[in-house]
C-alpha cells in the first residue's frame, strides 16, 4: 500500500497486477510525495486503518484475470526452477491443490482481488479498480484521474511470456473458478 497525503490517494498493490511498475511510476512522478507503507497492505491487513482514516482519499488498485494472475504468481515463485510445459501443468495443479499460494493466515495474499479492497465485513474501500488487461490505457486514465502528466511506462517484475490457458488442466481451471469465484463474477472474467 502506498499513500500520498499531498495528492490524497492510496494505492493498494495486488500481487501480479502491475503494482511494482505502478509504484515506480508514482515515485518517479511524485518522488518524496509518496510513502510506501508496505508492499501488499490491503483492507484486511494491519494497514487497513489508513483506509478508514483517509476516506476522502482516492483509493485505487488493479485487477487481473484470476487464471492469468494466479499462474503468474506461481511462475514468479518458481522462476528459478522452470520445467517443460507438461511438467509445469502437473506441478501447477499440485500447487493449487495443496494451496501453496500463501502461508496460512497470510493477510498479504488473497485469491480474490476484491479481498484486497474489502474489509472483513465486505465493505469496499476503493474508488476505482483498473484492469491489468489494458494496462497502458488504464495507466493513462489513472494519471488523468490523479491530474498527473503521463510518462513512459516501464515493465517491472515480468515473468516469461505465456498463454495462461496452456498451463491449465480441467482440474486446475476448476480450482481457480472456485477459489476466485467472487472476482470472476464481479469483474466478468472468463477463462
Amino acid at each position: 500500500m502506498i499513500i500520498s497525503h499531498s495528492q490524497k490517494f492510496i494505492f493498494i498493490h495486488v500481487q501480479r497486477t502491475g503494482g511494482s511498475t505502478m509504484i515506480n511510476l508514482l515515485k518517479k512522478q511524485l518522488s518524496d510525495k509518496v510513502e510506501v507503507i508496505s508492499q501488499h497492505g490491503n483492507a484486511k491487513s494491519s494497514e487497513s486503518y489508513l483506509l478508514e482514516n483517509h476516506k476522502d482519499y482516492y483509493t485505487f488498485g488493479f485487477a487481473r484475470n484470476p487464471w492469468d494472475r494466479i499462474l503468474s504468481w506461481y511462475l514468479l515463485i518458481n522462476k528459478n526452477d522452470q520445467k517443460s510445459l507438461a511438467e509445469e501443468k502437473i506441478r501447477f495443479e499440485k500447487f493449487l491443490d495443496l494451496d501453496h499460494s500463501a502461508a496460512p493466515g497470510d493477510q498479504d495474499f488473497h485469491y480474490n482481488q476484491l479481498d484486497y479492497f474489502s474489509d472483513h465485513n465486505g465493505k469496499l474501500y476503493t474508488n476505482k479498480i483498473y484492469r491489468f488487461e489494458d494496462y497502458e490505457k488504464e495507466i493513462n486514465s489513472l494519471f488523468t484521474d490523479l491530474d498527473l502528466p503521463m510518462i513512459d511506462i516501464p515493465q517491472m517484475n515480468k515473468t516469461r511470456s505465456k498463454n495462461y490457458r496452456d498451463y491449465y488442466t480441467s482440474k486446475s481451471r476448476q480450482m481457480i473458478a472456485l477459489k476466485c469465484q467472487m472476482d470472476i463474477e464481479y469483474f466478468c472474467y472468463e477463462f
